[in-house]
């Protein structure tokens, strides 16, 4: 089976890098647990706002689904509340101006029925006095009932489906499940109705009815998904339901992983810590939420395109992928998976675009970043549910070299204000496979040779840097003989 990948942080933003980098110092977990919430935080944020356009017609949401699998004291809880406290802030805000929006609503709702009380009083007096009933018949067809306030709840611990629905129907139409203990969720009744999970994730607009209560008419709901679980309950749910889950679609659908451990070097460094970039990233995610929140009201949402680069990318993604799933390819074992991943590339782009904060369709960069993170979690996903321990690997020897050299050079860079690094770094600290001396020169020279590294001197020592897709990093470069 393969071993544990590190999440190519390299391919996110500097911006996001840095983040990752201050939960990192303050938390000491695993950098590929805080990366995939940090997504799931964006997800939940973004959800409302975007949609993606894979190609004509392909139109569909920007929800994603995370399960990461984590062992008692990976500090679960301390980075997702890190990383969400932003959110939780902004609802805490909310949920005051909805208690109060909540008390005026009684209020006038009890003069409402007053004003109806005596209005249908004074019609039945008319009625009985055979007079013409046609003014007060208009005076209570006018009299209309105040409009009861929405909750702005974001996220939930645990919510039977029943409970989402009604949300879903009557209040936010944006909603993540996100939970640090997803024991409670696993074993209690929120995934009891993984059809209903399904179309959320699809976008597939729902309709419920039942005998007692109301009908829930959900319009263009989103549904942004973070479970963090133990192993022994993931591995309790996968032998009861995993086979039911699987059939339904339900895995296909999940980025699922389990970050390496960091437990036993963990040690403690008398530092001071900056949260001035997880308190941008909060800031921006609020931002983000107001303004869905408003254009929900209008009715309306954004629809991100590719450009005519990026296209080519997700494409050639799309069949890379489609291949892989015939006899002896890759993704054979795995055909359900394979099927949402291109989707789930797009996803990815189109939030990494727009959290970014750029204009216009989805650039070429954002989609070679989503399609290498798809690649990491098609890792993980064969690594945790393979049948057998054939090392199979979606990634070639370049491209995790080459992953694993931007990862590498973007901590330097977030670090030491350093976009590249020493070429004997490699054989340090790279993978195992890449220690060799041989093998990895001679996969740095196809690297070299296809463009996609530069290696220079830096005085007396060889440097490497992964080719650049960001300008910003050029400046930095002055005095590198490449």
């Amino acid at each position: 089976m393969l071993v544990e990948n590190e999440f190519p942080v390299g391919m996110l933003s500097p911006s996001l890098q840095a983040v990752i980098e201050e939960v990192s110092i303050i938390t000491k977990a695993p950098r590929s647990m805080i990366a995939v919430t940090l997504l799931s935080v964006i997800s939940l944020g973004c959800q409302g706002s975007v949609d993606v356009c894979r190609m004509t017609g392909l139109v569909g949401p920007t929800s994603l689904f995370f399960v990461i699998k984590a062992s008692s004291g990976e500090r679960k809880t301390t980075v997702e509340k890190l990383l969400m406290s932003g959110i939780y802030k902004f609802e805490k805000e909310q949920e005051e101006i909805y208690t109060q929006n909540i008390e005026s609503y009684n209020h006038e709702m009890e003069i409402f029925k007053t004003q109806k009380k005596h209005l249908l009083s004074e019609f039945r007096t008319i009625c009985k006095k055979n007079k013409s009933t046609i003014d007060i018949a208009k005076r209570i067809k006018e009299l209309m009932p105040p409009q009861p306030p929405k909750s702005c709840k974001l996220a939930f611990s645990d919510i039977t489906p029943a409970a989402m629905k009604e949300h879903l129907s009557n209040h936010r139409n944006s909603v993540g499940l996100m939970s640090n203990e997803a024991g409670t969720v696993f074993d209690g009744h929120a995934l009891r109705d993984l059809p209903f999970i399904n179309q959320l994730w699809d976008g597939v607009d729902q309709s419920t009815q039942r005998k007692h209560s109301n009908e829930n008419n959900m319009r263009n709901s989103r549904l942004s998904l973070s479970l963090m679980v133990q192993p022994k309950i993931f591995d309790k749910y996968m032998a009861k339901k995993g086979e039911e889950a699987k059939g339904i679609g339900f895995w296909a659908r999940c980025l699922v992983c389990e970050p390496r451990s960091t437990q036993g070097f963990r040690l403690i460094e008398n530092q001071k810590i900056s949260q001035n970039n997880l308190n941008d990233f909060h800031n921006k995610i609020v931002e983000i939420i107001k303004e869905s929140i408003e254009l929900t009201e209008r009715g309306d949402r954004i629809c991100l395109n590719f450009t005519p680069d990026a296209e080519e990318i997700w494409i050639k993604f799309a069949n890379d992928v489609e291949m892989q799933i015939r006899n002896n390819g890759v993704l054979e074992n795995f055909r359900d998976y394979a099927s949402k991943m291109a989707d789930s590339m797009a996803r990815i782009a189109a939030l990494l675009h727009f959290f970014g904060g750029y204009t216009g369709d989805i650039s070429a960069d954002a989609a070679i970043s989503a399609r290498e993170i798809c690649l990491w979690f098609g890792e993980e996903h064969i690594r945790l549910f393979s049948q057998n321990e054939v090392n199979n690997s979606i990634i070639d020897d370049e491209t995790e070299l080459w992953m694993w050299i931007c990862n590498f050079c973007n901590h330097n860079l977030v670090k030491n204000g350093k976009p590249y690094m020493k070429k004997n770094s490699i054989l340090q600290y790279g993978p195992n496979r890449f220690r060799d001396k041989v093998k990895c020169e001679e996969v740095l020279t196809k690297l070299v040779n296809k463009g996609r590294i530069e290696i220079g001197k830096e005085r007396r020592t060889t440097v490497v840097k992964p080719v650049s897709v960001n300008e910003i990093i050029d400046g930095l470069l002055e005095g590198i003989n490449f």
